[in-house]
This record gives C-alpha cells, sequence and structure tokens, in this order.
C-alpha cells in the first residue's frame, strides 16, 4: 500500500502567517538569508499558491503551492522545483520532506 501523500491546502484562515514563516524557512535553508514580498492568491481548483519576490543572497521570482501533508504540517512545494532542491526536498513544517520524481509525481525524500 503507498503512503499517503500531501493534498492541496485549501483553507488558508489563520495559516497565513505559518505559510510566511515556512516560506522564508524554506528559502533560507536553501539559499540563505533574503527579503520576500509575499503575494497569496486563490487558483481555480480552490487551493492557495503564493508568490514571492526574493532579494538579497539571490534575486528571483518564486512560486509556491501551499500543501497539508498527511500528519496534519504544511508543505510550500516551489513550482517549478528547482533541479537542485529535488535531491534534499523541501520540509515541511512536520519535519517530513518531500519532492518531486523525474516524472513530476510528489514523493516523500528520507
Amino acid at each position: 500500500m503507498s503512503e499517503p501523500l500531501p493534498t492541496p491546502l485549501t483553507d488558508l484562515r489563520r495559516r497565513a502567517p505559518m505559510a510566511r514563516a515556512l516560506i522564508r524557512d524554506v528559502l533560507t535553508e536553501m539559499v540563505g538569508e533574503v527579503e520576500i514580498t509575499y503575494d497569496f492568491y486563490r487558483e481555480w481548483n480552490g487551493c492557495w499558491l503564493v508568490n514571492v519576490k526574493v532579494s538579497g543572497a539571490a534575486n528571483a521570482q518564486l512560486s509556491f503551492t501551499l500543501m497539508d501533508t498527511p500528519s496534519g504540517g504544511m508543505l510550500a512545494l516551489p513550482r517549478p522545483m528547482p533541479s537542485r532542491w529535488r535531491g534534499v526536498g523541501v520540509r515541511a513544517t512536520d519535519g517530513t520532506r518531500w519532492s518531486l520524481s523525474e516524472q513530476g509525481a510528489l514523493v516523500r525524500v528520507g
């Protein structure tokens, strides 16, 4: 039997501060200290997407899909996921790490 996968987060009430902190933690781990501006919006299918502008150690624009992990944590998965991040995956608030397979499927790392 396969392991349950994260599902798109559809209810952001009272969770936006957690999402901001999670995205900051992910970016700090992957690229170092950066300045971030956030733009939350709901996609057509009801899940939440966060567009971020990054400046500081790196300058970029990234999008993150917010997801709920099977154990109740929050995952901010970058879209598209940078190839150098795939091997280590992205840490969720519950300590699990998630990545994308070569075929684009969500997989747990470690």
